[in-house]
């Protein structure tokens, strides 16, 4: 399983570092064409499009790998799949005909402004197509096929990029412009995708699969809205609390702080589909422990580097006009973290503990609206991002209890507890040294400087091993090998 695990891992994770690499490249581009109010379009009505995908399929596309993997046939494996596929189709197509016909309301009580209904129609166009994509993508992962993943969501990358760049900056669409360009990319995405699957999706609807996948999803959508209102519950009370311009600063600062996600998205891909497959074997709780120690080793030193480098990223990728935003990243980098970690506590979706994780998830939405209304008031967006951070810290460690009592893994906590300690000591450094008159040829040098104590720091606690380094580096040279050679030949064989 672990050599598996981090080969699909690397797959998967070289195409969401492109994918949402290429995503943070945008970022130039569009903060000198669109304003930090355009911003606030954008951010609002991608809020929207997240509690759609959440709750409109009555997240069926969950239940999907959990009867996929029992079933005893490959008629049913397909069966189950279809189901879910044709039931997902049909409910966007119901929302965004109804969405569509009430555009002009949900722009005045969505965006508070007329005259958006455009804006309204691009963004269900893009929540029409992308919904659909993502079943059809997260069909390629619980059918272990990470290669095929990787190629659909280059494509939906690639074309989303190029539609962006004509009708952004070139056609000057601007809120409209970005709409358009996503659902674009998620089309082509789609048709691939399912080119892929021709093999797997038939016209056929088994009411019996759906009920039974749907008993399982449905206590999945109260704990989707959960996940919803904790994760956007911010940007929704800054604009009722503040303005379009304050939305739109931290939407920069959540854009640069999931950077994080990146170091994320392999072990997302890969986790859960192996997870399911393996999880009856010995071995896969001290795999998942190893697992775990290694990631928090990188997501830690990826998190000190977003918080130290802030200002300088700031500088670098946009205008003045979002500097602003440099205080809420050492924040919301971390909640961005403990938000998606849940990976790494798989008991509760192994034992079917749904009603459990809505319970949590639902305590953690609580927790940040509680923390928001609180803090913004005094705060400002710096009191939203506090708010984030602690509400998915708070989740985090007690869904990880939750899971241990059904599937436990044997964590190190004293050496994650060392290495969390020292990295927190670093980053309040770090955060306080902003204040000093530093020009930026040194003071970039000298964060790096800190870094790299930092990843020293790691390697001395344990959390990285000495032989885990040497056994990475050597199978790296392994590969480099393995591929020169092959091209030497091709050389000598050219004409």
């Amino acid at each position: 399983m672990l050599k598996q695990f981090f080969r699909d891992s690397a797959i998967y994770g070289l195409a969401g570092i492109l994918s949402r690499g290429i995503s943070l490249l945008l970022v130039p581009v569009f903060t000198r064409v669109l304003l930090p109010g355009d911003y606030g379009i954008v951010d609002l009505l991608t809020i929207v499009a997240s509690l759609v995908y959440l709750t409109i399929a009555l997240e069926i596309s969950q239940a999907v790998p959990r009867f996929w993997g029992d079933a005893s046939t490959e008629e049913g494996k397909v069966g189950y799949a279809s189901t879910g596929l044709w039931f997902t189709v049909a409910v966007y197509t119901a929302f965004c005909v109804a969405a569509a016909l009430a555009a002009p309301q949900l722009g005045r009580w969505v965006l508070r402004a007329e005259g958006q209904e455009s804006i309204v129609l691009a963004a269900i166009a893009m929540m029409y197509a992308t919904g659909i994509f993502y079943y059809v993508q997260n069909q390629l992962r619980w059918q272990l096929r990470p290669r095929e993943y990787a190629v659909a969501s280059l494509a939906m990358t690639i074309a989303t990029l190029l539609a962006a760049v004509v009708l952004v900056p070139g056609m000057r669409l601007r809120a409209l412009g970005v709409f358009a360009a996503q659902a674009a990319g998620a089309t082509i995405g789609l048709v691939i995708g399912l080119y892929f699957l021709r093999d797997t999706f038939r016209p056929v609807f088994h009411r019996d699969k759906c009920g039974e996948m749907l008993r399982f999803s449905l206590p999945l959508v109260p704990s989707g809205i959960a996940v919803f209102v904790a994760l956007y519950s911010d940007r929704i009370i800054i604009q009722q609390l503040m303005t379009l311009t304050d939305v739109g600063l931290f939407g920069i600062g959540y854009r640069f702080a999931s950077i994080v996600s990146l170091l994320m998205v392999g072990f997302q891909g890969a986790m859960m589909p192996l997870v399911y497959t393996h999880h009856r074997d010995p071995g896969t709780p001290a795999q998942l422990a190893r697992i775990f120690r290694a990631f928090s080793a990188f997501a830690l030193l990826l998190c000190a580097s977003l918080a130290l480098l802030a200002p300088e990223l700031l500088i670098l990728f946009t205008t003045p006009a979002y500097y602003g935003a440099a205080g809420v990243i050492p924040l919301l980098a971390p909640a961005v973290l403990f938000a998606n970690m849940y990976i790494f506590a798989p008991g509760l979706a192994i034992a079917k503990r749904t009603r459990v994780i809505a319970l949590l998830t639902t305590s953690g939405a609580v927790l940040n609206v509680a923390g928001n209304l609180l803090l913004v008031p005094r705060l400002g967006i710096f009191g939203a991002a506090l708010a984030t951070l602690l509400s998915a810290m708070i989740v985090f460690v007690l869904w990880m209890m939750a899971s241990q009592r059904s599937f436990h893994v044997p964590h190190d906590w004293l050496r994650l507890g060392l290495a969390a300690a020292g990295t927190l000591a670093l980053c309040a450094l770090g955060v306080a040294s902003w204040q000093l008159p530093l020009a930026l040829g040194l003071a970039i040098p000298l964060k790096l400087i800190a870094l790299a104590a930092l990843a020293g720091f790691l390697v001395a606690v344990g959390l990285v091993r000495r032989e885990e380094i040497a056994s990475a580096i050597s199978a790296v040279r392994g590969m480099v090998a393995r591929v020169a050679p092959s091209r030497s030949l091709e050389s000598a064989s050219g004409p």
